[in-house]
This record gives structure tokens, C-alpha cells and sequence, in this order.
């Protein structure tokens, strides 16, 4: 605690926006580890998507976003990624100690722990991949899409902030504002383009994502240079190729182009949902999306977008492994239900003036039944 207090302002607020997320990440990989009986590589690589997951909603409050990343990371589709066999330890030691040593060096360095943990990260999915991953990884998918979405988010929300929010984000993120707004960091315009590059290569099918990264770049009002324009054409000239070649020439059985008009496919993926996240979830998500195209219109518009790219691919494609494909649709989805309850919660406290905090958290408490009852099939 008196190390605490010695650092900084600056320092103390990024110790506290990141906690909970690496909190929530050793939660998630206890679960992974003790019931879902996973070797301990793919137990750590999953953790971080948690982790990633949780950073995304971490705008909305601490609690928010650690009970959000929880009920994606109990969901049917993100736990059959459980079990398996054990991975090499040497491995293990090898691929955590090259992150252990980028991250001390880029700190030391550059003064900047939050670069430093996000090259430690890097390093240690490019290692984990290279040498345990495979082509079309779904693991590895799923940690691209998470730490995506945390950079996507977190741009769009500081780059188009309503007048309200301007004290809240300069308060959580240490930001200097421009007319009331924040031009997107050099992080978010970087980690975005390796990201969506690490990801397409991996699998083609995450080029369904780049419609929504595209106008999420273009509404940051924020000038980027022609080279990177092009950059981000060619990923999409590669991943539509892979598309082509993997999914489409290749003639799989699985897709039906044709079928997007078939009414069952739609109400199959009605049910694919509510399977995850229950009627519950559902209901919530609609909530959430109505409330985040009215009061943060870009980040409502871009997820909708998003979104609907999984969603058509859903109705087209049918197959045992399909609700793991669309793991990018329920991020986006847990998004949804997340705002709704930060929408209902400040509800809760304006309706009870003496106890605004007791409001809040009991509408918060309300949400956390959801993973525990995702947990509770998990167990029996």
C-alpha cells in the first residue's frame, strides 16, 4: 500500500483502470484451469481474451466490465474451448519469460506501463502461436477479436465523447482534450492495424470485421497518412482473398449462400443467442443497442455494423463449430447487455436519492446472476 501512495497521480490512475481487468484474467483462468480442466498455455491465452474483454467494457466501471468479461467467458460457446490435452511446460516457461523480459524493457525505457504490458502480451500470443497455435486458430481469433474490441472502444469513446463525459474520461485516462474531444493515440492506430493483420492472416473470416474498423477509424475525425490507408487495403485484399479460397471457391457444404432468406435460419439464430445468454441476455442486449445509438452514436452505429456482418455469415452458415465463429458477434453482443445494465443502474440511483450507490449496485447485482447462473450449468 505505501508503494502505492508513492507513485504518481498518473501512475495510481493506471494501476486502477487496469486491475480489475488482470483480476478478472486470473479469475478466468482459475475457472479454466480447476473446472474446465485446461493445459495451462490454453488456459493463459484464454485468460487474456478475458482480459481483453473486460478492458473493452472497463469504461463503464470496474464491477460492469469484470461481471460483462465473466458471462462471455461462462458462455457455452467460450468454455467448449476447454480441456484438451497438456502443453509442453518448457514451452510454458519459455513463451512467459520472453513477455516477462519485453514488458521490463519497454517500461524501463519508455516510462510507459501500459506499452510495456501491451508488448508482454504480444510476445507472448505471437510465441504461444507460433509454436502450439495453428492456422485458423480459434484461440487465437478470439484473443485478436478481444483486444480488438478494446481498442475500438476505448478510441471511439475518447475520440467522441459526449460534454458530460469529458471530466469522467480525463479523470480514468489521463487525457488532454482538443475542444472537448481526444484525436485517437498512437496506440489504438497501431495496435489496430497488427491486430486486424495477426488476425486475417490466422483466419480470412475476421475480414467480416473490417466494414465496422474502417468507419470507426473514419469517425475519429483523426488524419491518418495515405501509407496506412493502404496498409489497411491490403489486409483487406488479403483477407477477402482468403475468403474467396477458404470459404467460398472451396464450395463448403457448411455455406449456403442463398439461405440468408430462409426465415428458420433467422429464428436458428435467435436461439443460437439466447442458448448463450439466455432470454434474459437477449432482452438486454435490445435495451443496450437502443440506449448506445442514442447517447454514443458512433460506437452504436460501428458495433451494429459489426454486428450484422456475424450475424448474415450465421444465417448462411451452418455447422457444429458455427456458435465458435461468431464469438466476435457475442463481444459485441456482452457490449449490448452491459450498457443497458450501466443505463438501468443509473436509473436504480436516481431513484433512490439518499442511497444512490445502494441503487446502482443492486441493478449490478441483478446482472452478476447471469455468469453465476452460467457457472451453475457449468458445475452440475
Amino acid at each position: 500500500m505505501q508503494a502505492y501512495r508513492k507513485l504518481d497521480e498518473s501512475q495510481q490512475r493506471l494501476i486502477r483502470f487496469w486491475l480489475p481487468a488482470l483480476m478478472n484474467g486470473l479469475l478466468a483462468w482459475l475457472l479454466l484451469l480447476i473446472l474446465g480442466e485446461t493445459p495451462l498455455v490454453r488456459a493463459s491465452g484464454l485468460a487474456l481474451v478475458i482480459v481483453g474483454v473486460t478492458l473493452a467494457l472497463r469504461r463503464m466501471g470496474a464491477v460492469l466490465a469484470m461481471v460483462g468479461a465473466l458471462t462471455l467467458a461462462l458462455s457455452p460457446a467460450f468454455w467448449s474451448q476447454t480441456g484438451g490435452g497438456q502443453g509442453e511446460p518448457a514451452t510454458i516457461v519459455i513463451a512467459l519469460g520472453l513477455a516477462a523480459v519485453a514488458t521490463i524493457a519497454v517500461v524501463f525505457f519508455s516510462k510507459r506501463p501500459s506499452i510495456g504490458f501491451g508488448i508482454g502480451i504480444i510476445v507472448f500470443a505471437a510465441f504461444f502461436w507460433s509454436q502450439i497455435g495453428t492456422p485458423r486458430s480459434i484461440r487465437l481469433t478470439a484473443f485478436v477479436i478481444a483486444w480488438l474490441m478494446y481498442l475500438l472502444i476505448d478510441m471511439l469513446l475518447i475520440t467522441n465523447p459526449r460534454p458530460d463525459d469529458a471530466p469522467l474520461i480525463l479523470r480514468d485516462g489521463g487525457l488532454k482534450t482538443v475542444n472537448g474531444a481526444v484525436p485517437a493515440r498512437m496506440y489504438h492506430i497501431f495496435g489496430i492495424l497488427l491486430l486486424v493483420t495477426v488476425g486475417i492472416v490466422n483466419d480470412p473470416l475476421l475480414t467480416l470485421l473490417m466494414p465496422a474498423i474502417v468507419l470507426s477509424l473514419i469517425l475519429t475525425k483523426t488524419r491518418l497518412e495515405w501509407w496506412y490507408w493502404l496498409a489497411i487495403g491490403i489486409v483487406i485484399g488479403v483477407g477477402i482473398r482468403g475468403l474467396w479460397i477458404d470459404y467460398l471457391q472451396a464450395q463448403s457444404p457448411f455455406i449456403m449462400l442463398a439461405d440468408w432468406r430462409l426465415g428458420a435460419n433467422w429464428l436458428e439464430m435467435i436461439d443460437l443467442i439466447i442458448q448463450q445468454f439466455t432470454v434474459f441476455g437477449a432482452g438486454l442486449s435490445l435495451l443496450g443497442l437502443a440506449r448506445l445509438a442514442r447517447w454514443y452514436a458512433p460506437l452504436g452505429t460501428v458495433s451494429m455494423v459489426g454486428f450484422a456482418a456475424y450475424w448474415l455469415f450465421g444465417v448462411v452458415y451452418s455447422s457444429a463449430n458455427e456458435a465458435i465463429l461468431l464469438l466476435p458477434m457475442f463481444v459485441i453482443f456482452v457490449l449490448w447487455m452491459t450498457y443497458a445494465v450501466l443505463a438501468i443502474s443509473e436509473w436504480g440511483a436516481k431513484s433512490l436519492p439518499d442511497h444512490p450507490i445502494a441503487g446502482r449496485y443492486l441493478i449490478i447485482s441483478v446482472y452478476a446472476l447471469l455468469p453465476a447462473w452460467l457457472l451453475w450449468h457449468i458445475v452440475v
